[in-house]
């Protein structure tokens, strides 16, 4: 299964998804690097350093 990120939020998302389910983008990318996943963000350094306010996987780059 491929995946792909969205350019706005750098959400991972399945490559069926048509919109963002973090931030309603449709402008996606296959072109990314790396994985965070974000369990709790209101509790997570990493979150906060790197700007997420959802739980959710995220691409590390997106290019």
């Amino acid at each position: 299964m491929r995946y792909k990120a969205c350019r706005n939020c750098r959400a991972i998302c399945e490559d069926k998804e048509e919109v963002c389910p973090i931030c309603g983008s449709n402008d996606f990318t296959y072109n990314w690097e790396g994985i965070v996943a974000i369990v709790d963000p209101f509790k997570s350094q990493v979150a906060k350093i790197l700007g997420h306010e959802k739980a959710g996987i995220y691409a590390l780059k997106v290019y």
